[in-house]
């Protein structure tokens, strides 16, 4: 599907900054840090005004197969999503269909459109295709094979990394963001 690459230019519609119950915007803690940093909300105090702002708890899950392993399990555990608002369900920084914080977004705003889903399965990429005028398209800079396998694997390998962190943590989300509160978790 990408073997001569792509060509993508957002096309600044806004509307993948609106949820319309179609998914999420995973935060991870690099993120996070980033944000609440250009946000100027520093230090435990700062990241929780953070979280209590601009955040929810999830459900998620992840397949991992053991090394050497016959079979894989999917895991169910939280993680961190935007919290979105209003009848279109936009984020939170979405102002006048512009990103607000765009030099500081979120990885997975970053490599959109390249997501392992979105690589690994021609279906997603055609039904993203409809909804994304920057794909349909066609035009705007060229990415390579190279450079989208590049951004779906980073963006999995982070996936990854925070699965394995939740599991040697106990799936326990406040030892691996200390600075949520037990209510937010509750919601």
């Amino acid at each position: 599907m990408f073997e001569h690459g792509v060509n993508f230019s957002c096309q600044m519609c806004g509307d993948c900054c609106r949820g319309f119950d179609q998914g999420e915007v995973y935060l991870y803690k690099e993120d996070i840090i980033r944000l609440s940093q250009f946000l100027k909300l520093v230090g435990q105090d700062g990241l929780r005004k953070f979280a209590k702002k601009y955040l929810k708890v999830i459900e998620n899950t992840f397949f991992w197969k053991e090394p050497g392993a016959e079979r894989g399990k999917t895991f169910r555990f939280h993680t961190l999503a935007f919290a979105f608002t209003g009848d279109d369900e936009h984020c939170l920084f979405l102002v006048d269909n512009k990103c607000s914080i765009h030099e500081a977004r979120p990885f997975q705003c970053r490599c959109f459109p390249f997501w392992k889903m979105m690589v690994s399965s021609r279906k997603n990429y055609i039904d993203y295709s409809k909804k994304c005028n920057g794909l349909s398209l066609l035009q705007g800079r060229h990415y390579s094979k190279r450079e989208i396998l590049d951004w779906s694997n980073k963006e999995f390998a982070m996936e990854k990394e925070y699965f394995l962190e939740m599991r040697r943590k106990n799936f326990d989300i406040l030892k691996v963001f200390p600075f949520l509160t037990e209510d937010m978790i509750d919601k």
